[in-house]
């Protein structure tokens, strides 16, 4: 007897699916007792699914599916059984693949196929249709507690990207564009009716714990989905420590010697640098979804999403760009300036409580390193040591100085290491406080040091 299940409709692909490999032959067979042979596909990506659990109900066994998504259960006895497959893209789109219950007779073998949904079948059983829905593509997931791995109820989901529009009547006008969704009781969310072929962040919030701005690119096929499971921790996020570890490499392109780069948990004090090998690592970390930044002098700044618990350490490779200086035209210099607006940089500027350098002022210096900036910034001093410049304020105090990069603390390792890791060429604008007249936001307990925020092309984006 052979039984044909299908787990649930497939829609049409663009190749046919594929035939199940005939798998080895088992040389323990037992007279009198059934096998059951399957094959489980992923019809979403075009391949098929391997590491898969399969359970088989009413057997008490479990097996896992092999490069070529195949699997094989001997030796059973005759008997009723249902076969169940469980596997973490499962688990984010929250979908149960199973058959139904079937009966396999002494000396027979029965085949099984199981097959994840097409993109389209998921998007339109997830989502409902939007009147005023941008596109066909969609972001399906889950949030769930990093530790326990529960699902995490009532939070709330958002994408942010920035629609570009082009028109003879408007020119190129870009807008910022936000949608949110909030988690079921499984923590599932469904955020459907965008565009294909962009770059967006994905964040999810309850309360007072927030995960990183995760960054996602959707494809540029006419529908894309995109899955991703977002861990929130139950802890506030002005936690900064925990118990999670990251370790990992930052490969340098076209470089041999690896060591010297810097690696930091994004909203964290944690930093790291690479040995001779490229490696680092990072602990006592928080739980939760996060993004790795690495920089290296001479190279772009690159990030990458992690997932932090403490149940599991993580393993990362970054691979950092060789930079390449380029002259920036004015329009790019202009659309710099309007991405400073939105980040408060020019009303800021109108109070007068501090120094200010926009995208002109910086571009006309010319800097061949980041301190060349400071040089001329009243209340700062540039001194020569072996490790570098330094940069130090010269009004009373203990003349030190604490960083934002990117709106983000700066965590020195050294006196004036932010100097061998920012390239002065991609800095935008810098802002620089001293004594009372520190903003809010960027006021810290050293009340007596000299704040400076740079700005990079890292955060003030052209595109």
């Amino acid at each position: 007897m052979v039984a044909l299940t299908f787990a649930a409709p497939i829609a049409a692909q663009q190749t046919a699916p594929p035939k199940p490999p005939a798998p080895a032959p088992d040389t323990a067979h037992k007279p009198g007792t059934a096998e059951i042979l399957g094959l489980v596909v992923d019809s979403l990506n075009r391949q098929y699914l391997s590491g898969a659990d399969v359970v088989i109900e009413g057997a008490k066994t479990s097996v896992v599916t092999d490069a070529k998504g195949r699997f094989r259960v001997t030796g059973l006895a005759p008997g009723t059984y249902q076969v169940g497959v469980f596997h973490p893209l499962l688990d984010t789109l929250g979908l149960s693949l199973a058959t139904q219950p079937f009966h396999v007779g002494p000396d027979s073998a029965s085949s099984v196929f199981l097959a994840v949904p097409s993109v389209e079948t998921i998007i339109k059983r997830s989502c409902p249709p939007r009147p005023r829905a941008q596109g066909t593509s969609a972001v399906i997931g889950r949030v769930i507690d990093p530790e326990t791995l529960a699902p995490v109820a009532g939070s709330e989901v958002s994408i942010a990207w920035t629609q570009v529009e082009v028109s003879k009547e408007i020119g190129v006008r870009k807008s910022p564009r936000l949608i949110h969704d909030s988690t079921d009781a499984t923590g599932a969310f469904q955020i459907c009716g965008l565009p294909n072929s962009m770059q967006a962040t994905l964040q999810a919030r309850r309360g007072a714990s927030v995960t990183a701005e995760v960054p996602i690119t959707i494809g540029d096929s006419e529908t894309e989905l995109f899955l991703r499971t977002l861990l929130l921790s139950r802890a506030d996020s002005g936690t900064k420590t925990g118990n999670a570890i990251v370790t990992g490499r930052v490969i340098l392109d076209g470089s041999v010697p690896n060591a010297g780069s810097r690696v930091e948990v994004v909203g964290t004090e944690a930093v790291a640098m690479t040995d001779e090998k490229g490696e680092f690592a990072l602990r006592n970390l928080p739980s939760g979804s996060h993004v790795l930044l690495a920089r290296r002098l001479g190279f772009g700044a690159e990030t990458v999403p992690v997932d932090l618990s403490a149940r599991e350490p993580k393993k990362v490779t970054i691979r950092l760009p060789k930079h390449v200086a380029v002259i920036d035209p004015v329009v790019v210099t202009a659309k710099r300036v309007a991405s400073l607006d939105k980040l408060g940089f020019t009303q800021r500027k109108k109070t007068g409580q501090g120094y200010y350098l926009d995208p002109d002022q910086i571009q006309r210096m010319r800097p061949n390193f980041l301190s060349d900036i400071f040089r001329q910034v009243p209340g700062l001093r540039v001194s020569y040591s072996p490790q570098g410049d330094v940069i130090s304020g010269t009004r009373g105090g203990s003349g030190c100085v604490q960083y934002f990069v990117d709106d983000m603390p700066w965590q020195s390792a050294s006196p004036g290491d932010v100097n061998q890791f920012v390239n002065a060429s991609e800095v935008v604008a810098v802002e620089v406080y001293q004594g009372p007249g520190v903003p809010a936001q960027y006021s810290r307990a050293m009340g007596d040091c000299v704040t400076i925020v740079i700005w990079t092309k890292f955060r003030i984006r052209d595109r």
